[in-house]
C-alpha cells in the first residue's frame, strides 16, 4: 500500500493574500499567514461563536459518546451551536444536500436564513457545552452534506453546470455560486466540510475528483483572494487509516492512498454513517486545523487576522469608509506602521465630515506640502482649526504623530476647534504624564471619555508614535463609528 505525503504552499497573488483551501495529492501544503512565519494551531484567546449546519452524520460527529467534536470544540474555546432537521425559517434545516446550498447562501431567502443562522445560540443535537455564551453573532459557519452526496453522477473532469442535481458539474456550479456570498461577508469564516464517503464504489472516483477540486481548484478558479473560506476534507479522512487532512510536523498535510475512495469506517450496522472511530479520527484532525483557519482568517485586510487585538476597530474603520488601507494588492492595513501627520489629516477629516468628504482644492499655505498627495486634506484640517502646523509655515506631513499630539487632535476634532479640556487638577492618572506636561489636560480628558486606557498599567506613553492600529481604536471611539 502506497502512502503519499502531500504538501503545497497556499499562496495566491502574494504570500500575504492566502486562501484557506488545503491542498491535495502530490503538492505541498503550508500556510504562510500574513506577517507570520508559522502556522498557529493554538485555540483562540477569546471564546468564538461557531454554528454547524448538518444532519445525522454531523450529529454523531458532535456527540460526546461518538465523535466528541462538540466537546473538543468547547475545549478549544469555541461556543458551539448547530442546526438539524426542522431548524429555521421554512424548515431550511431539512435541506442540506449540495444543491440546497444555493437556497441557503444564494437565494431571495438568504437574508432571512442568515439572520437566523448568525443569531442561533441553541443546540439541536446532544453534546456538552462547557463555555458561557459570549454574546453576539456566530462568527464561524461550518456546513456539511451527508454521505448520499458522494454519489455524484457524471465524469470526474466535468466542468461546472447549472443543470443537474447530484452530478460533478452541478456540484461545482453550486459552490461557485455560493462563493459570491462568502466574498461579500469577510466578517464571517465559512468552513466547507466535504461529504463523507460511501461504501459503494460506483461513484467513488467522481467523489474523490470533486473533493480534490474543492481542495485545490475551487478558490483559484474563481480568483478568490480573501481568507474567510476554508475546506476540511472529512471525506478523505474517512477513506483509510493512513489518509489524513491534518496539522503535522509544523505543516498542513493532505495524505491519501490512491484508489482508496470508499468508506473505511462503516457503522456497526453496516450502513454508511461513519462509525465512532472514524468520527473521532476526524475530530482529532479537524480541530487543530480549525484553529489554524481561525488565526489565518483576516476579515478584510491580508495583514490583519481576526485574532489581532485591534481587528474589530480596523474593520469598523474600513466599513465606515474612513480607510481603504495602506496598499491594494493585496489589500493591507499596515497596523504596526506609524501614523504620519498627512495620514492623520485624512483620518480626522473623514471622521468629522463623513466617508464621502473630499477636500476642496484651495491655495496651499504650508511651505512643505505643495504637491504632496495629502496637500488638500492638510489644508482642510487647518481650515477646520484642528492644526496650525508643526512650525511657522510648516506642517511636517511625513513626520509621525505622537500619542500626546493625537490627544489634542482627536478632542478638537470631536468637540470643535475652540475646545479646551478641564483643568488637569491634582494628576492625570498616568505615572508618565505629570500634571505640568504640555498635553496633560488633553490626555486626562481623552482617558475620561473612554477613548484610551493608555499603553500599559498607569502609563500613557505620550511621546510614542501612534500606530495605525491604535489610530483605528482612537477614531472609532472618538466618532462612535458603527
Amino acid at each position: 500500500m502506497i502512502n503519499k505525503l502531500i504538501s503545497r504552499i497556499l499562496s495566491i497573488l502574494t504570500a500575504a493574500t492566502l486562501m484557506l483551501a488545503w491542498i491535495g495529492p502530490a503538492k505541498a501544503s503550508s500556510l504562510p499567514a500574513p506577517a507570520k512565519a508559522a502556522l498557529d494551531p493554538s485555540p483562540p484567546a477569546q471564546t468564538v461563536k461557531l454554528i454547524f449546519i448538518h444532519h445525522s452524520t454531523g450529529q454523531n460527529w458532535l456527540a460526546d459518546d461518538y465523535g466528541g467534536l462538540g466537546q473538543a470544540l468547547s475545549d478549544n474555546n469555541y461556543f458551539v451551536s448547530d442546526t438539524n432537521y426542522g431548524w429555521g425559517p421554512d424548515n431550511i434545516g431539512d435541506r442540506t444536500d449540495i444543491p440546497n446550498w444555493t437556497e441557503w447562501f444564494s437565494s431571495a431567502g438568504t437574508p432571512i436564513y442568515m439572520d437566523a443562522l448568525y443569531n442561533e445560540s441553541g443546540q439541536n443535537s446532544s453534546y456538552t457545552r462547557t463555555l458561557a455564551d459570549p454574546g453576539g453573532e456566530n462568527a464561524i459557519v461550518m456546513f456539511k452534506s451527508c454521505f448520499p452526496n458522494s454519489a455524484l453522477e457524471g465524469s470526474p473532469t466535468d466542468p461546472p453546470s447549472a443543470d443537474g442535481w447530484l452530478t460533478v458539474g452541478h456540484a461545482k456550479y453550486v459552490y461557485n455560486q455560493i462563493l459570491q456570498y462568502f466574498g461579500a461577508h469577510p466578517e464571517k469564516l465559512f468552513i466547507v466540510i466535504t461529504a463523507p464517503p460511501l461504501q459503494d464504489g460506483t461513484y467513488a472516483a467522481n467523489a474523490r475528483a470533486f473533493n480534490e477540486w474543492l481542495m485545490n481548484d475551487w478558490l483559484a478558479e474563481n480568483s478568490y483572494t480573501q481568507t474567510n473560506v476554508a475546506v476540511f476534507d472529512f471525506y478523505n479522512v474517512l477513506t483509510g487509516p493512513n489518509n489524513h487532512h491534518r496539522y503535522y510536523n509544523g505543516t498542513v498535510e493532505h495524505v491519501f492512498t490512491p484508489g482508496m475512495n470508499t468508506l473505511y469506517y462503516p457503522s456497526s450496522g453496516g450502513d454508511d454513517h461513519p462509525n465512532a472511530a472514524g468520527s473521532q479520527k476526524a475530530t482529532n484532525e479537524f480541530v487543530t486545523l480549525l484553529n489554524i483557519f481561525y488565526h489565518s482568517w483576516s476579515t478584510i485586510f491580508a495583514d490583519v487576522s481576526t485574532s489581532y487585538w485591534a481587528a474589530p476597530y480596523i474593520v469598523r474603520l474600513y466599513n465606515a469608509g474612513v480607510t481603504g488601507g495602506c496598499s491594494a494588492n493585496p489589500l493591507s492595513y499596515c497596523p504596526e506602521a506609524n501614523v504620519t501627520r498627512a495620514q492623520m489629516a485624512v483620518f480626522l477629516e473623514k471622521g468629522m465630515h463623513g466617508s464621502g468628504f473630499t477636500p476642496p482644492a484651495i491655495p496651499i499655505t504650508f511651505n512643505d506640502t505643495n504637491g504632496h498627495w495629502a496637500q488638500y486634506w492638510i489644508e482642510a484640517l487647518k481650515t477646520d482649526g484642528i492644526t496650525s502646523g508643526c512650525a511657522v509655515g510648516f506642517y511636517c506631513p511625513d513626520s509621525p504623530v505622537t500619542r500626546a499630539q493625537m490627544a489634542v487632535f482627536l478632542l478638537k476634532a470631536e468637540h470643535g476647534n475652540s475646545y479646551s479640556p478641564p483643568d488637569v487638577g491634582a494628576g492625570t492618572g498616568f505615572t508618565d504624564v505629570p500634571s505640568d506636561y504640555w498635553a496633560a489636560a488633553w490626555i486626562k480628558q481623552l482617558a475620561a471619555e473612554g477613548i484610551t486606557g493608555g499603553c500599559g498599567t498607569n502609563l500613557y506613553c505620550p511621546d510614542t508614535p501612534v500606530t495605525r492600529a491604535q489610530m483605528a481604536v482612537f477614531l472609532v471611539k472618538t466618532f462612535n463609528l458603527p
